[in-house]
């Protein structure tokens, strides 16, 4: 996996993505742990209502809300990681060991190829635990 700094615009897009996100599905919510109960809720509402191909603009808007939360939580930081070096934003543990390819992992979760939730997803980054949704790089 190659791992490189996201450019200044790209941060930009990012947070303006998140933010447009968090006033569609949490407006009002603002604690890092009730917004992520609240994406729980939409996962669930995506995985029944088309599936990840059919939503792909909404998996990678909760993909970045979700990311920014363990941002918040957990001291992660915003990257690009891919195997290719195309851009690809994805947050990376404090130490650089792990990251989380939120977009990969969303698309995963909303198609139901996996029963993890969210809630244990962020709590695996925070705590530094192991997860199969978090890669070694």
């Amino acid at each position: 996996m190659l791992v490189a700094p996201l450019s200044t615009k790209h941060l930009g897009e990012l947070q303006l993505a998140t933010e447009r996100a968090l006033q569609q599905w949490a407006k009002g919510v603002f604690a890092p742990t009730e917004i992520v109960s609240a994406m729980e809720r939409i996962l669930i509402f995506l995985r029944h209502n088309g599936g990840a191909a059919r939503q792909a603009r909404q998996v990678a808007s909760l993909a970045f809300i979700i990311g920014e939360q363990i941002v918040q939580l957990g001291g992660w930081r915003w990257m690009s990681v891919s195997d290719d070096g195309s851009v690809n934003p994805a947050i990376v543990s404090p130490d650089g060991a792990r990251a989380c390819l939120v977009v990969d992992v969303m698309t995963v979760l909303v198609a139901g190829e996996t029963k993890a939730s969210l809630g244990a997803l962020v709590k695996a980054c925070v705590e530094n635990e192991h997860h199969a949704l978090v890669v070694l790089v």
